[in-house]
C-alpha cells in the first residue's frame, strides 16, 4: 500500500478517537494500551499519567508504534500504523493541546453519547490513570513513518 499523503493522513486521524499505543518495557516486553490523543502542530499528544506504564516505558525506550482505526467513519478496511519518537512529559499538556482534548472528547456533538455508552469503563480508566503516582502526564510523539495496512480478518 502506498504511504498516506498529508490530507489523507489528517482525515484518518480526525476520524480516529482512540490510539493503540505500543511501547516496550524495561525487560523489552511489548505493552499496548488504548489512549486518547490529539494532533497539534505536527505532533501527537497522548493523554496518560506521569507514572503510568506507558510513560515509564517511553522514558526508557522512546520508540513508539501507534495504531489508528478511524472508528468515527464506521468499520474501515484498513488501519493506520504510525511509528515515531515519543517523549514522556509530566504535568498537563500546553493550553492549546488541552483545548483540543476538551473539544474532541467533551464538547463535540457525539462526546456525551460516547461517554455515556462507555460509563462501565470509567472505573477502568480511573484505575489506569490512578496507577500514575506522579500525577498527570502526557506523551509528545513526533511521527517518523506512516502507512496504511489492511485490517486483520475477523477470527472465525
Amino acid at each position: 500500500m502506498p504511504a498516506p499523503s498529508g490530507p489523507e493522513l489528517r482525515a484518518f486521524l480526525r476520524r480516529s478517537m482512540v490510539v493503540l499505543a505500543a511501547t516496550r518495557s524495561a525487560n523489552e516486553r511489548p505493552f499496548m494500551t488504548p489512549l486518547w490523543f490529539v494532533v497539534h502542530r505536527g505532533a501527537l499528544f497522548i493523554a496518560t499519567g506521569a507514572g503510568s506504564w506507558t510513560s515509564r516505558n517511553v522514558s526508557r525506550h522512546g520508540e513508539i508504534l501507534l495504531l489508528f482505526s478511524a472508528e468515527e467513519a464506521g468499520r474501515s478496511d484498513r488501519v493506520l500504523r504510525l511509528r515515531g519518537t515519543a517523549t514522556a512529559r509530566p504535568g498537563m499538556p500546553p493550553w492549546p493541546v488541552l483545548l483540543r482534548f476538551a473539544a474532541k472528547y467533551y464538547a463535540s456533538p457525539r462526546a456525551l453519547g460516547v461517554e455515556l455508552r462507555h460509563i462501565r469503563k470509567w472505573r477502568l480508566r480511573t484505575r489506569y490513570y490512578g496507577q500514575a503516582k506522579g500525577g498527570p502526564g502526557h506523551l509528545r510523539v513526533v511521527p517518523t513513518t506512516a502507512e496504511f495496512l489492511p485490517r486483520p480478518g475477523e477470527a472465525r
